[in-house]
């Protein structure tokens, strides 16, 4: 018997532009035909209210910025934030959190809080990002094979 299991990915972006060029990218990298044992379910958002509304508990991958500006917001959430709830709602989520802030103290902050990657946001952030996804992907996959031939 063969099992598919489902990917669900979580972007959170307030900058439109980035937001989707990543969304764009994540999906590019999430495909079946190299992954066939995974279906991938891709939400992006543009705020962090919007995140922790529609938060799933089995949500396995989320992609944060540590800054999330929205005018229409009287308290401003962050990606930390959003990282506290997910430690409470997605026990096995792998957060990618990146950030142009430059706080070493808040970097190791989300690294002990259990954030998966830190990536700093920069030209080259795609490609991290990238990088991490794929290793996460491999290794899901690859957990998949081996319960199909036990099987």
């Amino acid at each position: 018997m063969n099992t598919k299991k489902i990917i669900k990915i979580v972007i959170v972006e307030d900058d439109l532009y980035f937001q989707k060029a990543l969304t764009k990218y994540v999906q590019t990298i999430c495909n079946p035909a190299i992954y066939p044992h995974l279906d991938f379910h891709i939400k992006s958002y543009s705020n962090a209210h919007e995140c922790i509304e529609e938060l799933e508990n089995d949500t396995n991958i989320m992609i944060l910025d540590y800054f999330l500006i929205n005018e229409e917001e009287t308290d401003v959430l962050t990606g930390a934030d959003i990282v506290i709830e997910a430690n409470k709602y997605c026990t096995d989520c792998k957060i990618i959190m990146i950030s142009a802030q430059q706080n070493k103290n808040v970097t190791t902050q989300l690294l002990q809080q259990g954030i998966y990657e830190y990536v700093d946001k920069n030209i080259n952030s795609n490609n991290r990002i990238g990088a991490i996804l794929q290793k996460v992907l491999k290794d899901e996959s690859q957990l998949i094979e081996n319960k199909n031939l036990e099987e």
